[in-house]
């Protein structure tokens, strides 16, 4: 998990958003404030207004994920939905809230997220109160303190590393035990089982063989001097097609359009935080580092 760049919507849809949410917030109890929450959710777009705003929601949700669409949980799967980092029947007051929304798949959405919360309580503590709903129980909540890290506004990897070193590209926590930090990646990982998931391990063993892969190639169209070596670079084992390089073009622009191919390919490519962490722990991976060494301004993408 990596943090999200926020980006803004457009005003329309924001004042659409302020709109819904202030006449859930003028529901006189709370139990009333959930039930419209959940009832507005489920007809959001039951107006031409409405449909435009959530069309601009989930487009602006989309170019803050990595890649076509990639879930910003499991950073495998495509999001799908648009998923409320405090779940709106906990927090009817941030249901139409833009800063409470991330662009996540169906299945971490819906299967593992759902509507699990835990908090501190009291808040600043490390006493912990889990305050998962209840069919027929509305109880409000003492405070917005999340054990569940908030991508929107935290960074996922100041609390957990991938375990790249021994290959074995589990989530582990960096904090000790019995700190804030150690109980928020805890939670995080193990609610969305991003460990038990055997084929989310496998695929970010994949993604690592695979950014390394791209790096090469960037490496060799890097140190290329003419078009017939970069006609050679790219024919190695390149995902880019030699024939497209246009030698009549001036030789440094075309190459540059072709790291820039490569680096946007690895930008926005699923499991970005293998990517990340291939960068973080880089001086403990000799063979990496050797490569990193030879392109260092991929450490500032």
């Amino acid at each position: 998990m990596i943090p999200l760049n926020t980006k803004n919507i457009l005003p329309a849809t924001e004042n659409h958003l302020t709109t819904v949410q202030g006449i859930i917030t003028n529901e006189v109890t709370y139990e009333a404030k959930i039930k419209r929450a959940i009832s507005r959710w489920d007809n959001k777009t039951s107006s031409n207004a409405a449909r435009a705003a959530f069309d601009n929601v989930k487009s602006v949700l989309k170019d803050m994920c990595s890649g076509a669409s990639i879930c910003v949980y499991c950073e495998h799967n495509e999001a799908t939905d648009i998923e409320h980092i405090y779940p709106k029947r906990l927090y009817p007051e941030k249901a139409f809230t833009w800063a409470n929304y991330v662009f996540a798949c169906g299945n971490c959405n819906s299967r593992y997220k759902a509507d699990n919360f835990k908090i501190f309580n009291p808040a600043g503590t490390i006493i912990i109160q889990d305050i998962t709903p209840k069919v027929g129980v509305y109880l409000v909540p003492t405070n917005e303190d999340a054990l569940f890290i908030n991508q929107r506004s935290e960074d996922p990897m100041a609390l957990l590393e991938l375990d790249i070193i021994s290959r074995q590209f589990i989530f582990r926590e960096i904090y000790p035990q019995g700190t804030r930090e150690y109980e928020k990646a805890k939670y995080t990982k193990d609610l969305l089982d991003l460990n038990g998931r055997q084929d989310l391990v496998r695929q970010r063993k994949a993604a690592h063989k695979w950014y390394l892969h791209e790096l090469r190639n960037y490496i060799r169209v890097k140190s290329t001097a003419n078009f017939n070596e970069l006609i050679i670079a790219v024919n190695g084992e390149s995902e880019i097609d030699s024939t497209e390089i246009d030698e009549t073009a001036v030789f440094a622009i075309e190459k540059q359009k072709i790291l820039d191919s490569i680096k946007n390919d690895i930008l926005t490519h699923s499991h970005p935080t293998v990517w990340r962490e291939l960068i973080r722990q880089r001086t403990d991976l000799p063979k990496t580092n050797l490569l990193l060494g030879q392109a260092l301004e991929v450490l500032t993408w």
